[in-house]
């Protein structure tokens, strides 16, 4: 037979609700209903406005040189093969 009690955590030991005493020796399963809240830093808006302008200079960077002979095609045929590949 199983029995619900609820309490918290208070300085690492389970305190149950309404001064409920078991037994010494009474097997418990602990179920923890939700998550502690972790700790959890902010960014200031100046480190936000910074990331943000640094996320659009890479989105809008050029996906391969024009003046690059080697492709990114050609990249991928050195590393896994194909029709002209090395392996």
């Amino acid at each position: 037979m199983s029995t619900a009690f609820q309490g918290r955590i208070l300085n690492g030991v389970v305190v149950l609700d309404g001064g409920v005493s078991l037994p010494e020796g009474t097997p418990v399963e602990v179920v923890v209903n939700s998550p502690a809240p972790a700790h959890q830093e902010r960014m200031t808006e100046e480190e936000h406005r910074r990331l943000m302008e640094t996320m659009d200079r890479i989105a809008n960077m050029p996906l391969e040189n024009p003046d690059d002979t080697f492709s990114g095609a050609d990249h991928d045929k050195v590393l896994y093969g194909g029709p002209d590949g090395v392996r």
